[in-house]
């Protein structure tokens, strides 16, 4: 099952995205943008995750997906773990994923708020 978590954001999107950004990398997150828009956030090794799993501690490779979209005249920006992020690691895995993402959404709640432009967020498990 994915996991979402929302944020509806009260600034122009541009500066929002640059918030969000500085977020992710502060959780050591690098942000590919697709053409579509869609952001790619990723950190880790492909090859250390593929070949240690949940072994790879730091290095295990973890991938979202951030969509954007308007909400009356607001950002709502969608941070999505896709179904099976983590499993490479097994059961071990699975759990540092779900504490990874925790974590992500922890850290862009926080600064959206200290910037004083997060109007809601909320989490669907």
């Amino acid at each position: 099952m994915a996991m979402t978590i929302d944020y509806i954001i009260s600034r122009d999107p541009e500066s929002a995205k640059a918030v969000i950004r500085e977020a992710l990398a502060s959780q050591g997150f690098d942000v590919e943008v697709e053409p579509s828009g869609r952001w790619n956030v990723a950190r880790g090794s492909k090859k250390a995750t593929m070949f240690l799993g949940a072994l790879a501690g730091k290095n295990q490779r973890f991938t979202y997906g951030l969509y954007f979209y308007d909400h009356n005249g607001q950002l709502l920006a969608r941070l999505m773990r896709e179904t099976g992020s983590g499993a490479m690691g097994g059961v071990i895995g699975v759990s540092r994923a779900n504490n990874v993402f925790t974590e992500v959404d922890q850290a862009v709640g926080e600064l959206l708020t200290q910037r004083g432009i997060l109007v809601s967020s909320s989490r669907q498990d």
